[in-house]
């Protein structure tokens, strides 16, 4: 940005001049260097602003060569002037001289006073003629308006730099704990679906409920080994879409829930579209967590998961049992239906509830729309 203003500024202190060649006699009333020296600063200034431009920052190099073509030609120029024009608005020189000390005073670094303060000198010193003129007091006061002027560019660069380099620590400090917050993420997604899968495996071969001998545990342990693999292998990134009734049927079928109860009930709406990746794996890990809850505490042999379209393009799954249930209202959810449902769900932007009642069952449901 500063680059950027910096290049418009020289540019139309360049343009200030421009039309002056043209009148009160033409250019030929100008010494020879008068003219080339205009050109050779503004192409100089050209290719400055160009590489800067492109680089993105003022090298010291470029600077430096900036300050010593001003000298050249804040003396040559000048003096090529008839003294009583040498400080008036009809010498060139004057304005981007203004922009040499502006720019030196913002990237010259620990030189930027030197660098300020020899282009001065060497202003007065090409104008010095017009000491005793009707022009003297302009000479004075371009002095004063180049040092003014460096001042002020060189206090306002500092202030500016400091502020991005605050906003550069503070963008730095959000992507770390944004990264932090993201391992995190992952690494609870990644504990709740152990929680949800593994876990529920072993214990239930554990408690004796899985698998009545070697061959059939190996069986169970080999299935669960298959479904991890392919939970890492079908991991999308952020942006695809997936089939919710796909992945619901898939982890339904594969749920030992298939095998605890009587019947497991689905219902699914063949209208759902493809949703987010990411909310397809929270549904259908809190669904899974679902079926867990019942397989251990309903003391039913039958339950219910429905999936149906929520407009616009949403879902809501629910997940039915007739079970002893609980008193929701006093007992609080419990650690899985709380890290596996309710709180996955809010963090994807949807709803989630669970009601029940003593003797009459348990309601989970949730719903989710873009």
């Amino acid at each position: 940005m500063i680059i950027r203003a910096l290049a418009w500024l020289r540019g139309v202190q360049f343009l200030l001049w421009i039309w002056v060649p043209f009148t009160d006699g033409g250019p030929g009333r100008f010494a020879p260097q008068v003219l080339a020296g205009y050109v050779v600063a503004a192409l100089f200034s050209v290719a400055l602003f160009t590489v800067a431009v492109k680089r993105d920052t003022l090298s010291a190099r470029w600077v430096c060569a900036d300050v010593v073509l001003a000298v050249v030609y804040a003396i040559v120029v000048s003096r090529s002037y008839p003294p009583v024009e040498a400080a008036s608005i009809t010498n060139w020189v004057i304005p981007p001289l203004c922009g040499v000390t502006v720019t030196a005073a913002i990237y010259g670094g620990r030189y930027r006073v030197p660098a300020v303060v020899l282009v001065v000198g060497a202003w007065v010193v090409g104008a010095w003629p017009a000491l005793g003129t009707d022009s003297s007091t302009e000479l004075l006061s371009n002095s004063v308006m180049m040092a003014l002027f460096a001042g002020v560019a060189g206090i306002t660069g500092k202030l500016l730099f400091e502020a991005a380099g605050g906003a550069d620590r503070a963008a730095a400090e959000t992507a770390v704990e944004r990264g932090r917050a993201e391992r995190a993420s992952e690494r609870e997604r990644q504990i709740r679906h152990l929680h949800d899968t593994v876990l529920q495996t072993l214990e239930g071969i554990a408690q004796g409920a899985r698998g009545s001998g070697l061959d059939e545990v190996r069986r169970i342990c080999g299935a669960e080994a298959e479904a991890q693999r392919a939970t890492v292998l079908a991991a999308r990134p952020d942006g695809t879409v997936a089939s919710v009734v796909q992945a619901l049927a898939v982890m339904v079928q594969d749920h030992p829930a298939q095998k605890e109860l009587h019947q497991v009930i689905t219902k699914f709406d063949s209208r759902l579209p493809d949703l987010p990746a990411e909310v397809v794996e929270v549904l259908t890990g809190a669904t899974r967590e679902a079926l867990n809850n019942i397989v251990k505490y309903a003391r039913t042999d039958e339950a219910r998961v429905t999936a149906a379209l929520l407009e616009p393009g949403g879902i809501k799954v629910t997940v039915v049992d007739h079970g002893v249930g609980f008193d929701a209202g006093t007992t609080p959810p419990g650690f899985g239906a709380r890290r596996s449902i309710l709180e996955p769900v809010a963090g994807i932007g949807g709803k989630a509830f669970i009601d029940s009642a003593p003797g009459e069952g348990t309601i989970v449901e949730m719903t989710w729309t873009p």
